[in-house]
């Protein structure tokens, strides 16, 4: 083909990886799925090629790049790759500092929406995890809070007890909910993305 430097998604993952944008094959076929209407694809049989210059000034636009060590590229990458504009480092250090951090930021919420900031196992088990905490810290904390409102307000401890718990467990229990509903919703969008990979990898029609 003449018409630009069509490629594999493998192969393109790969190449981006040498060019210091790391990124997994399955991540970049997400990305070229999302970004579909400004990033050109064809089909030749069953394989999806993409047109690789295409891909990567989009990338330069949307993904800010992390710095990772030099690595040989291939002849073809070194061929074909037109590199993006890059911070020339000509302003003072604090606006330089203010403007990586602004493009982390939006780096984060971008790979937040797209789920490629932390994979949702990890999610999931980090949530479970917390409530699990935050509910053995309220205990442990109730029986100092209950003897310290009897001293200071004069009230039963007992009972000081049992309206701090019964208030506890109602406010876990919102808690709780929305976490462990947000995480499951996470896990069946994650699912669903792959079960889309695997048919991309079989190469189904």
């Amino acid at each position: 083909m003449s018409d630009g430097d069509w490629i594999s998604i493998s192969e393109a993952a790969q190449r981006l990886t040498e060019m210091g944008d790391l990124v997994e094959r399955s991540t970049l076929s997400r990305y070229i799925k999302q970004h579909g209407e400004a990033i050109e694809i064809r089909e030749e049989g069953k394989a999806r090629l993409v047109e690789f210059n295409t891909l990567v000034a989009h990338r330069g636009e949307n993904i800010r790049i992390r710095a990772t060590p030099p690595t040989a590229r291939t002849p073809a990458a070194q061929g074909t790759y037109r590199p993006a504009p890059r911070f020339s480092g000509s302003q003072s250090d604090g606006a330089a500092r203010k403007a990586q951090a602004d493009a982390e930021l939006r780096e984060m919420d971008l790979a937040e929406r797209r789920k490629t900031l932390t994979k949702v196992s990890e999610v999931d088990r980090a949530g479970r995890d917390a409530v699990a905490l935050m509910q053995s810290a309220f205990e442990r904390a109730l029986e100092t809070e209950a003897a310290n409102a009897s001293v200071k307000y004069g009230f039963d401890e007992r009972s000081a007890r049992i309206v701090l718990k019964a208030f506890m467990r109602k406010g876990l229990d919102v808690f709780n909910q929305t976490i462990l509903g947000r995480i499951d919703a996470m896990r069946q969008r994650d699912e669903a993305d792959l079960t889309d990979e695997v048919k991309e990898e079989l190469e189904l029609p």
